[in-house]
């Protein structure tokens, strides 16, 4: 179901994009409510969030403002819809990078794949060895014991690659 703020043709009379440098614009004079423009058309309209990273834009329906992503309203804008059951991704994981080319429709399983924290090895002292594991459909893949934290990763790594292929390519490159 679209939520009334990520309505194509609201979006479309408010918004412009720019699917090079993945940066919203104002299409028309935004005025407060006293008439005075706010922002002027072709103005930024985005802004990034210092909570996340992610750029994010206001959108007014009914006299009532939203904040919503601007990956999804640069997404809509693009492409008219995001199907029910997909979200949009950014492929390099840079939260703030909008480009066309930079995002992609996943599942939010695929979503996962690419978050920033250390996951796969840690240090199990009943060994004193490293130990790498990947989950997959919410199930645990042992993949070893490892003398060193490299070895560990490289393995964690390795079975991203068959296990997660929709993760980004620069972070399974970090190794």
């Amino acid at each position: 179901m679209v939520k009334p703020y990520e309505d194509p043709a609201l979006l479309a009379e408010l918004f412009t994009y720019d699917p090079a440098t993945g940066r919203v614009f104002h299409a028309r004079d935004k005025r407060s409510g006293h008439g005075c423009i706010k922002a002027h058309a072709g103005d930024y309209a985005d802004t990034v969030r210092r909570t996340d990273g992610y750029r994010q834009v206001c959108v007014t329906v009914g006299g009532r403002s939203y904040m919503t992503k601007a990956h999804r309203v640069a997404w809509i804008l693009e492409h008219d819809a995001i199907p029910d059951g997909l979200q949009v991704d950014h492929v390099s994981g840079v939260r703030d990078d909008n480009r066309l080319c930079n995002l992609r429709l996943v599942t939010n399983r695929e979503n996962q794949h690419n978050r920033r924290a250390v996951k796969g090895y840690s240090w199990y002292s009943q060994y004193g060895k490293w130990l790498a594991r990947i989950s997959v459909g919410g199930h645990d893949i042992h993949l070893g014991y490892h003398d060193t934290e490299l070895d560990a990763r490289a393995a964690y790594l390795r079975a991203k690659r068959v296990y997660h292929p929709t993760a980004p390519v620069n972070l399974l490159q970090a190794a």
